[in-house]
């Protein structure tokens, strides 16, 4: 197991835009995954994802970020491949910001007319 900065984490997600959270929030929501991915460097956290699972048939993926000095490396890739590995293949969804639907279809996924939130 690896000790991870949540404070960090935290602060990773918010320049990520993915929002503004509390780092306890954060610890939280990792921990409670089914699937999580982290990239570390040099002791700095620089990439992380997580995602919720049935276990069978149903996965959502969730807050993959990049630290932005270090997007480019293919390290989101890395998240992405790490998190894919551990979940079942049967219909993983994800939630993206709009300017990085194209990354996500380099993985196969496609967007969706018919979901909601």
């Amino acid at each position: 197991n690896q000790e991870i900065d949540w404070i960090a984490l935290t602060r990773l997600i918010d320049l990520a835009g993915l929002g503004k959270r509390e780092p306890t929030e954060v610890e939280q929501a990792f921990k409670a995954s089914f699937a999580v991915s982290y990239y570390i460097r040099d002791e700095k956290i620089i990439g992380a994802g997580r995602a919720i699972s049935d276990g069978v048939t149903s996965s959502v993926i969730y807050d993959v970020v990049v630290l932005p000095d270090c997007q480019g490396q293919g390290i989101g890739k890395l998240v992405m491949l790490d998190l894919l590995a551990q979940l079942p293949p049967r219909s993983v969804m994800l939630l993206s910001v709009p300017e990085k639907i194209g990354f996500y279809q380099k993985f196969g996924f496609n967007t969706l007319k018919t979901a909601m939130m």
